[in-house]
């Protein structure tokens, strides 16, 4: 007589070689997710002092982006023209941290687009970093200071 299915050592064995594929696959996975988070952190950084200088340009009076609490840029921030809050982005996730050059406590753009702040803004998770470099001239740039040498060195330029 020929039985149909599968005798429970098989079952066993399929079970444990799937965990085995799994506690391989989730570090990486979360890693990845980590990575990702940061990137988009600096980012949505990059893009909105891209934004504050614009709108420098395009109201023709003082721009500036501030965190949102005034003290952290964890918190979020926000650009105003004047009074004017033109954009707000919410508070950076958990694992993400936030350090700056002295004096990057503010982005500011003149009228003119000619930056009152320049400096480094470092977002890292883990061994993962990105940073955000603001020139004197007010170019904007990204980098990973993991891999790129000159990135440390940029709020020198």
């Amino acid at each position: 007589m020929q039985s149909k299915g599968f005798t429970l050592i098989e079952l066993m064995v399929v079970l444990l070689i799937a965990a085995l594929v799994l506690a391989a696959g989730i570090p990486a996975l979360q890693n990845l997710s980590s990575e990702h988070q940061l990137a988009a952190a600096g980012s949505d950084f990059f893009h909105s002092v891209q934004l504050t200088r614009s709108e420098a340009l395009r109201a023709g009076r003082r721009a500036e982006m501030r965190p949102s609490d005034g003290r952290d840029w964890h918190s979020g921030w926000e650009i105003r023209v004047g009074q004017q809050v033109v954009s707000r982005h919410p508070s950076l996730d958990l694992g993400i941290a936030v350090a700056y050059t002295n004096g990057a406590d503010m982005v500011g753009y003149q009228p003119d687009g000619q930056p009152v702040t320049r400096g480094t803004w470092y977002f890292s998770s883990g061994t993962n970093a990105r940073a955000v470099v603001i020139n004197f001239l007010g170019r904007v740039r990204i980098c990973n200071p993991v891999i790129d040498n000159q990135c440390s060195q940029a709020a020198i330029e």
